[in-house]
């Protein structure tokens, strides 16, 4: 299977995860809640060497409902260091 990823631009952190075929076919009710779908790219089934989303559960999901919506914690700001210390 090849994955076509899409991040959702009101939540950042949210991604869905499809196929070629469903692609074209998303339901809109995802662009509703988590704003317009940007695609990242597509890529192939790496096994358990994916990090960012487990691909079985991606490959389950998208035969039943035609995608997968997952939270990459990863994207989340880093909270930056004050420039002094108190002290």
């Amino acid at each position: 299977m090849r994955f076509v990823i899409f991040q959702c631009q009101r939540d950042r952190d949210m991604f869905v995860v499809t196929d070629d075929e469903h692609a074209v076919r998303l339901p809109k009710e995802l662009s509703h809640l988590h704003g317009r779908l940007e695609r990242v790219g597509a890529f192939p089934e790496m096994g358990e060497d994916r990090v960012a989303f487990d691909e079985t559960l991606a490959k389950n999901s998208i035969t039943h409902q035609g995608y997968y919506l997952f939270e990459a914690k990863s994207f989340d700001a880093v909270a930056e260091p004050p420039e002094t210390m108190p002290g």
